[in-house]
């Protein structure tokens, strides 16, 4: 498999930066400011300076507002392809900020210079991945996933979303596979359908009906790159009654075909 699709890690230096929409990536995101200031659009502004992470779920939309002398260590990642899942506990500050947490964790001083030599080593061994590297890759990811998850802790914030929402996600994150509907969710949450309709849209900016479409799509990705089943029956896996709504809402979202990207996708990772 192509290292690039397992891990890829940068560091960039940006002295100004402007207005930009992301999609949403099948990948999972990890961003440490070492210096400047950022602001980031996550159905809400997140300010961003000096020591402070970033995280992005795969299949959630994000987008760049504005910064300012950004120095930045990145990495994008494949936790299938390591055997990791967003229930494995270090990756739960991943799994909080797709149920309502606020994307942001600010780690103390004494900690950043260790975070910054493990990204500097991780962007070695990614740069020579070989297959006896797997382990050593891991290794170093999960010793940086550590240092999120204790900055997760000391960094509550007072910007979470409601209860309700939270729990509403949190359910289609764990049933989309399943032919749920607004009023499965309200139920689930016992809430009426028109209140939780009303209060989701209002904190994320997305449906409920939104929200069930980007979890499929984001774990049809990933069925479509880590098996060799047909599109028709991951489509019906992931709830879809119809193949070629489940092909229109893919390419609306990917502006390609599912087969289409498959073929690309394989073709990069040989």
């Amino acid at each position: 498999m192509h290292s690039d699709h397992i891990i890829s890690v940068g560091h960039e230096f940006f002295e100004t930066l402007g207005n930009e929409s992301h999609g949403s990536q099948t990948q999972y995101i990890l961003s440490f400011i070492t210096s400047g200031n950022l602001t980031m659009h996550y159905k809400e502004p997140v300010k961003l300076s000096s020591n402070m992470f970033t995280l992005v779920p795969a299949g959630m939309p994000h987008g760049l507002i504005s910064g300012e002398k950004v120095a930045v260590w990145w990495m994008s990642f494949c936790p299938t392809c390591m055997g990791m899942t967003e229930n494995d506990p270090l990756m739960q500050p991943f799994a909080q900020i797709r149920a309502g947490a606020l994307p942001a964790f600010k780690l103390s001083k004494d900690r950043a210079k260790w975070v910054i030599s493990l990204f500097h080593e991780l962007q070695l061994v990614a740069n020579n991945l070989g297959n006896n590297q797997i382990t050593h890759v891991s290794s170093l990811l999960n010793l940086i996933l550590i240092e999120v998850n204790n900055a997760s802790k000391v960094f509550a914030s007072n910007h979470t979303r409601s209860d309700k929402v939270t729990a509403a996600l949190e359910y289609i994150h764990q049933h989309y596979a399943k032919s749920i509907s607004l009023k499965d969710v309200a139920k689930a949450v016992h809430s009426s359908p028109s209140y939780l309709a009303t209060k989701v849209k209002a904190q994320t900016g997305y449906s409920v009906g939104e929200w069930i479409i980007k979890n499929r799509l984001a774990q049809a990705c990933a069925r479509l790159l880590h098996t060799d089943k047909p599109v028709n029956t991951v489509v019906y896996e992931l709830g879809w009654n119809d193949t070629t709504h489940f092909i229109r809402q893919f390419k609306k979202a990917y502006g390609v075909t599912p087969a289409s990207w498959r073929k690309s996708q394989q073709n990069i990772i040989r």
